[in-house]
């Protein structure tokens, strides 16, 4: 977005995403803070889906399709290429499904199958409540889809989807035509699930107490100009929930309070990458990516 449109205040609050004076180039640290987000959402979801019943998800199906007739059982995907209409893809794995509408329906699937999400639309909401990206799945991840040609697509996924029980529904979207005021509602209000219904409560005093406790680790253990990443990694990581005065939920553990030290250079991205590798995680950068590819290939050649 162009500063004009942000204004001077917004434009160098966010100054931090970004490398270059244009922000055109997201800086390390957006990246890494962006993929820590969408890691914890990742083993969230991974969790939210192992808790849903089977059962419970078949017939929640079963009475989507029922308010939808036209949709039938999808044999051969390349019969719905340049057919108009609607689709259902089912995850049986996750017992979650996904309503779309396309003027391609075949083309549109495959889409599905082979693009991602961009990097900065991996989460809708907070990382506690973003309903996982379709765009995330496989095509081994989908076992069944039922698909019907329509007209009028937009009104039949608009019914179909309404039909669907949010529970097992990777739509972030209501279905129907998407207008300019729909889509402002959604990135306002976007669709989201609680994927932490076991956080244990929390008061507003031992959420200022935690915040302390991780602004005095950051501050006072430092060997040289380093953070001692060991003493942070050893906290406490139990996600908690806070009830706000306006009946509002607010989900966190001690985890977000480091990584938003990222964004006030009270951490370097070398030192948030190290304390990430003590909590486990190993982070990859593309370059490295690339050089263990390569390796990987070369290896496989001989």
């Amino acid at each position: 977005m162009r500063r004009e449109a942000l204004g001077d205040d917004l434009w160098n609050k966010v100054s931090w995403m970004f490398h270059d004076d244009e922000h055109r180039r997201h800086s390390d640290a957006f990246l890494l803070y962006q993929r820590d987000l969408a890691m914890q959402n990742y083993d969230l979801s991974m969790s939210y889906f192992e808790s849903l019943n089977a059962i419970d998800f078949e017939s929640a199906l079963a009475h989507m399709l029922l308010k939808a007739r036209t949709l039938k059982p999808v044999e051969r995907l390349s019969d719905w290429a340049g057919a108009s209409g609607v689709y259902v893809m089912v995850f049986d794995k996750y017992k979650q499904c996904y309503v779309g509408q396309s003027g391609d329906i075949s083309r549109r699937i495959r889409q599905h199958w082979t693009r991602s999400k961009p990097f900065d639309r991996l989460i809708h909401g907070t990382q506690y409540q973003s309903v996982f990206p379709v765009d995330e799945m496989r095509a081994l991840d989908n076992t069944r889809i039922f698909a019907a040609r329509s007209k009028n697509p937009q009104s039949l996924e608009q019914r179909t989807e309404s039909a669907a029980d949010p529970r097992f529904a990777l739509n972030r979207m209501v279905g129907g035509e998407a207008s300019p005021f729909l889509l402002f509602l959604t990135t306002a209000s976007p669709r989201t699930r609680s994927l932490t219904p076991l956080a244990l409560p929390a008061t507003e005093v031992e959420v200022q107490e935690a915040w302390d406790d991780v602004e005095r680790a950051i501050n006072s253990n430092k060997a040289g100009d380093e953070v001692n990443v060991e003493s942070l990694a050893s906290m406490d990581m139990t996600i908690r929930s806070f009830i706000r005065d306006d009946g509002s939920t607010y989900i966190w553990s001690r985890r977000d309070f480091i990584r938003r030290a990222v964004i006030s250079g009270a951490l370097s991205v070398a030192e948030f990458v190290a304390f990430l590798g003590a909590i486990g995680e190993s982070v990859l950068w593309p370059e490295e990516a690339a050089s263990a590819l390569d390796a990987s290939n070369a290896s496989n050649k001989r």
